[in-house]
């Protein structure tokens, strides 16, 4: 099991972080079923985490329940104001349903975002104030990033890291071509919209056209 510290890829330090120490599985899941069997374990808890630059919040079934997240949703506005002795975050992320979490923080209010277009109606409506945009595998609102279903949450982080690493275009081929993954480098380029019905969902005090 890693230390608190977290892990290191060269220079970068990566820490999972959960609301105890227990073993996590990736959401509510049949006892007999392959998710059920698979156990993340902590690097640190909420109350303990490290300064951090940037924050993912993952999807899928274990952000779905979210009148019982209280204190991850409470972790994501923390971080991204800056509490204590820590620094705001440099860049915030979302991966699928990870974006219900953010617009239930209130981080998505007045901003552009997308979510996994399967649970588009679900996730939109717990952001009343934030501009859903349906044609995207990722949207980019200033430092707050969010993505669609999870291969777009691969090609976000990948165009977000780009931003960050600009000018060293060789970094990201290096992780692209180790990968041996065809990434998909338009955001607007998303079928997906279109096959579950999905359309813009505009803030409520946007003006009628």
């Amino acid at each position: 099991m890693p230390d608190q510290d977290g892990i290191s890829f060269g220079g970068m330090t990566f820490s999972y972080i959960a609301k105890t120490m227990d073993a996590v599985t990736p959401g509510p899941t049949p006892s007999d079923s392959f998710a059920s069997k698979q156990l993340y374990y902590p690097h640190c808890t909420f109350a303990d985490a490290p300064q951090l630059d940037v924050l993912l919040v993952p999807g899928g079934l274990g952000s779905v329940p979210w009148p019982y997240l209280p204190e991850a949703i409470q972790f994501i506005q923390r971080c991204y104001s800056g509490y204590d002795q820590h620094r705001p975050l440099r860049y915030l992320i979302s991966v699928c349903t990870g974006a219900g979490l953010l617009a239930k923080a209130g981080v998505l209010d007045g901003r552009r975002a997308t979510t996994n277009k399967a649970a588009w109606d679900d996730i939109t409506a717990l952001g009343p104030e934030t501009h859903w945009v349906a044609q995207a595998r990722w949207v980019a609102a200033g430092n707050v990033w969010t993505t669609s279903g999870v291969s777009a949450g691969t090609d976000g982080m990948i165009a977000m890291l780009s931003k960050i690493f600009h000018g060293h275009s060789d970094i990201m081929d290096q992780v692209v071509t180790s990968m041996e993954y065809s990434r998909a480098t338009d955001p607007d380029n998303d079928p997906y919209a279109s096959i579950n019905g999905c359309s813009d969902v505009l803030p409520l005090d946007h003006p009628p056209t």
